[in-house]
């Protein structure tokens, strides 16, 4: 809980920093004088003024964050009095600086290089989708309706697009198998119904019986005050046997230990990071319901991964071109929810976010940077919406100004700032319900 509050303030409060940088940037640029720069609402907690004459601040409220510039002043720094250009670029630039940092996290993390799974598939389950279209364990994906597959990643990444861009249901796997056949694989969502409103893409594969290839079991957490944590074991560590029978599926483990009756069972591991094997002495616990026994350890696939990198120039492409994937993914997205083709439960609010900080905080650095990107995009995108209120509105604004060659009237634009801030409001308080509904499941 602690990690997930203390990684969502971090996030907030720099990509809000980043966003209003670029504005604050861009309004220097152009001769606009900057009277604050604050991030947060409400009582500033600290206050420093540069030569410029601009107070920064961290306020009291950390969820946003705003740039004061000089206005409606007889003065050639006032923001009103610049050029129509000069003011769209101020109100433009911090949806840019999102964008740039998105891409810049990208590059360096293709640069950096990751374990990704390969795109090899495991058995499916008995009476599975895939099992009925005959997938089979060790075949290898190599295209995805006629695209080229990297990785297991990569595959979820355009499924994703897919499904929650386009709509699409049915999509054409061309495989190879282990004997070198090629075979083609046609797999359709109309056979999975019904789907959860809010299901992923993993929710969805896993209900069809795809998942890449495990080569064991691994431990992904540990409780504390529990037998897995008095026998020593640590995340990271694989599983090799319990009561010499081998463990190469989460659901052996779950099987013996339930088995147990709360006897001492001999575990065999291999230790994370120096490969060693260890023999450890565990007593399994009854579990609450008085029905079954636990260990008190997360457990997951040991998937079998290859490591990918990119040079510097591919590495920026990388990032280009995830940014402006991401970007796109989130208009289409939002735009089948307005027309009602996806429904609005897939939206996650500031719970939600808060949730996703601290797993990718806990998982480590790489993860965290992907989900700033991630996150940085949102803002950038939500920002660019044609809403008052927001820079989206402003620029709106501007381009009937344009058309008309003078600006909309005070009034007219003191109505959109209220109705820009009903629908804000009703965003945020929609966003909300979902977090409410995934957190106490109604």
């Amino acid at each position: 809980m602690l990690t997930s509050v203390f990684a969502f303030l971090v996030a907030v409060g720099l990509l809000v920093f980043i966003h209003e940088l670029g504005h604050y940037l861009a309004a220097r640029s152009v001769g606009v004088h900057v009277q604050r720069f604050s991030i947060g609402f409400g009582r500033p907690l600290i206050t420093r003024r540069d030569k410029n004459g601009c107070d920064w601040v961290i306020a009291l409220v950390p969820l946003g964050g705003y740039v004061q510039m000089t206005e409606n002043e007889d003065s050639p720094k006032s923001f009103d009095r610049k050029p129509l250009w000069a003011r769209a670029w101020v109100v433009v630039a911090g949806p840019f600086a999102n964008f740039l940092f998105a891409v810049v996290a990208f590059a360096c993390l293709a640069i950096i290089g990751r374990p990704e799974p390969i795109a090899v598939f495991d058995q499916p389950p008995s009476q599975s989708l895939a099992e009925r279209l005959g997938l089979q364990k060790g075949d290898q994906l190599t295209r995805l309706n006629g695209e080229p597959i990297r990785s297991y990643s990569d595959f979820r990444w355009k499924m994703t697009q897919a499904y929650i861009g386009e709509g699409q249901s049915r999509y054409e796997l061309e495989l190879t198998t282990q004997g070198g056949t090629q075979r083609t694989m046609t797999l359709s969502f109309a056979e999975l119904q019904p789907l959860a409103q809010d299901a992923s893409i993993d929710d969805i594969l896993s209900k069809a019986g795809i998942r890449p290839r495990s080569n064991g079991v691994v431990v992904t957490s540990v409780l504390a005050a529990s037998p897995a944590e008095a026998a020593g074991l640590r995340p990271g560590d694989g599983f090799l046997s319990l009561q010499g029978r081998a463990i190469t599926d989460p659901k052996d483990l779950q099987q013996l230990v339930s088995a147990s009756q709360g006897q001492p069972l001999e575990l065999l591991i291999r230790r994370e990071g120096s490969g060693q094997r260890e023999a450890l002495i565990i007593r399994p616990q009854q579990a609450p319901d008085g029905t079954s026994y636990r260990l008190g350890v997360g457990i997951g696939p040991s998937l079998e991964t290859q490591w990918i990198q990119y040079g510097p120039l591919q590495a920026i492409e990388r990032g280009v071109q995830r940014t402006a994937e991401l970007s796109v993914l989130s208009l289409q997205a939002l735009g089948r929810m307005v027309t009602g083709d996806l429904s609005w439960r897939q939206m996650s609010g500031p719970v939600g976010i808060a949730g996703a900080a601290g797993q990718s905080a806990e998982l480590g650095i790489i993860a965290f940077v992907s989900f700033l990107a991630l996150i940085s995009i949102s803002i950038g995108v939500l920002n660019l919406l044609p809403i008052p209120m927001l820079d989206g509105g402003h620029l709106m604004y501007y381009a009937f100004e344009f058309v008309r060659g003078q600006p909309l009237s005070a009034q007219a634009q003191q109505a959109g700032q209220r109705l820009g801030l009903v629908l804000i409001a009703l965003l945020t308080s929609l966003a909300l319900v979902n977090d409410m509904s995934r957190l106490f499941g109604f």
